[in-house]
């Protein structure tokens, strides 16, 4: 369920970030372009499997809401509904660990770097 909320939303991210980096004249916009695209591809992918698993279990999000608070959105499951809500600070962090995970990219940088810190013994 929080795939299907939060995965569209990661879409939007990047389709902004996509804006910024064209509105920025970059010398190579296209590297990040290229990065943009494979990240919304990566999303696309799960967004889909998340939409699979949502029909295999019976289950149809039927309203979605962006409020002051987070987001809200109203399911329906077997015939129940059921309500679904994510405030702003966790629906970030949610979002940008998943684009870390896309990139392979830890919260303090990327793994490689840590790693041969660590090897170093500095």
């Amino acid at each position: 369920m929080k795939e299907s909320v939060l995965l569209p939303m990661i879409l939007d991210v990047l389709e902004r970030d996509r804006a910024a980096v064209v509105r920025a004249e970059l010398k190579l916009p296209e590297i990040y372009d290229d990065l943009i695209d494979s990240l919304q591809k990566a999303a696309m992918e799960e967004l889909s499997q998340a939409r699979q698993g949502l029909r295999q279990h019976g289950m149809k999000i039927y309203k979605e809401r962006r409020t002051v608070l987070g987001v809200e959105a109203s399911y329906l499951c077997r015939g129940y509904h059921y309500e679904f809500s994510m405030l702003w600070g966790l629906v970030k962090a949610e979002i940008l660990q998943r684009i870390r995970s896309y990139l392979s990219v830890s919260s303090v940088g990327f793994p490689e770097v840590n790693d041969a810190k660590e090897g170093d013994g500095s």
